[in-house]
């Protein structure tokens, strides 16, 4: 099949993954331990995405400690993308530090203390200086609709927007194939990390 074959699997290992983590206790909520089995319930208070992706887009280089040089700097770069059933997020900033945001709930983060996700993140970033000259100022952040990805460019001189079709971009004739594989990269380092434990 196509690239896409691959990403997808990678993704759905990753979920499952985040998934896991959750159910051993790390997300916040009620715990009712049945003492007849052991089985742990818990109950999430609410879905974090909103909230996380809000905070990440919104972000400033003074909150990251970074001295840009010019207004158009990249020091962050948001994708988007909506699957229909979920919409994938991967957010990456010059520091390094990158997380992945599921609109199902799923959260990962921490990759600073991996190399390697630290390199995918700044890479991303770089990569995203090839098509700033593309995007138009958002006016809007909010993420895009069905089978559609898309770039939030985050500069001091503001949030710039570029979109494209899902379909395009997975037969390799889209402009943004190169930034999307280059956001993949990012979520494969951190599978790659969840397949270790």
């Amino acid at each position: 099949m196509k690239m896409t074959t691959g990403l997808l699997i990678g993704l759905l290992i990753l979920i499952a993954s985040i998934g896991l983590y959750a159910c051993k206790g790390k997300i916040q909520g009620n715990d009712k331990v049945n003492q007849d089995n052991n089985v742990k319930e818990t109950k999430v208070k609410e879905n974090p995405y909103p909230g996380l992706r809000n905070q990440a887009i919104n972000v400033t280089p003074d909150q990251l400690k970074l001295q840009l040089d010019n207004d158009n700097d990249i020091y962050g770069l948001v994708m988007d993308w909506n699957m229909g059933n979920a919409i994938v997020t991967v957010i990456s900033f010059k520091t390094g530090d990158a997380s992945v945001y599921l609109s199902t709930g799923q959260a990962f983060i921490g990759g600073y203390a991996h190399e390697t996700v630290i390199n995918a993140a700044k890479q991303f970033v770089k990569d995203g200086e090839k098509y700033l000259s593309k995007a138009t100022k958002a006016e809007n952040t909010e993420p895009t609709h069905e089978n559609k990805v898309d770039f939030y460019f985050l500069t001091k001189s503001g949030r710039y927007y570029i979109e494209d079709n899902f379909e395009k971009i997975e037969n390799k004739t889209s402009e943004l194939y190169g930034l999307f594989e280059s956001a993949n990269q990012v979520i494969t380092e951190y599978r790659l990390i969840t397949d270790k434990k």
